[in-house]
């Protein structure tokens, strides 16, 4: 199951480095197993195989190049939101628990929970998680929206997410409500409205 990730990973980098270079050029080098365990022991909880085994291929995408600047083509997973490395899912993930943790209340399991890893972010501080919590959810795949609540309705786990975003780029069919496009060298995802 989670040499399936790699392959579909292979298919997304394929495709970005054919048809968006942009965005295939802020691909970061794999994460280091010393790397991911650091990451689990800031979080005290261990990864998913399949989280592992993503950022043991590529630790995340690049916010800005070496010069300093933003690379747009960064945010190219679907909702436009950009994979982040093992030390940026650590602390964003850690960030959040102290939010909920300082509100507490209703918030938690409906706008985030301890147990919920964010592995990718849009600019608009919004993000894309895994559902960590045991039980029958365990691994299902949603996205966080920091100004209402989170749904874990994109797939049911993060080899099911990427399988399906490889098969979005391959036959440039729908991904849930987005659709790929390619703007100045960059992935992006355009909103589909429904009829």
């Amino acid at each position: 199951m989670t040499k399936d990730i790699e392959r579909s990973w292979a298919r997304v980098t394929g495709w970005l480095a054919a048809h968006a270079r942009g965005s295939y050029l802020t691909l970061r080098p794999p994460a280091t197993p010393t790397q991911i365990e650091s990451c689990e022991r800031e979080l005290g909880m261990e990864l998913p195989a399949e989280l592992k085994r993503l950022l043991l291929v590529s630790n995340g995408a690049a916010e800005f190049d070496a010069d300093g600047e933003y690379c747009r083509g960064a945010a190219f997973m679907p909702g436009d939101h950009r994979l982040l490395s093992s030390a940026e899912i650590a602390q964003q993930s850690q960030g959040l628990n102290e939010i909920v943790a300082g509100y507490g209340g209703d918030m938690i399991g409906w706008w985030w929970h301890p147990q919920w890893l964010l592995f990718a972010r849009h600019t608009a501080a919004d993000g894309l998680a895994i559902d960590q919590r045991p039980g029958h959810g365990q691994g299902r795949v949603g996205e966080f929206m920091h100004e209402d609540h989170t749904s874990f309705d994109m797939a049911p786990s993060l080899g099911v997410f990427v399988a399906r975003m490889a098969d979005s780029l391959d036959n440039g069919i729908d991904f849930l409500h987005y659709r790929p496009a390619v703007t100045d060298r960059c992935l992006d995802w355009r909103v589909v409205l429904p009829p």
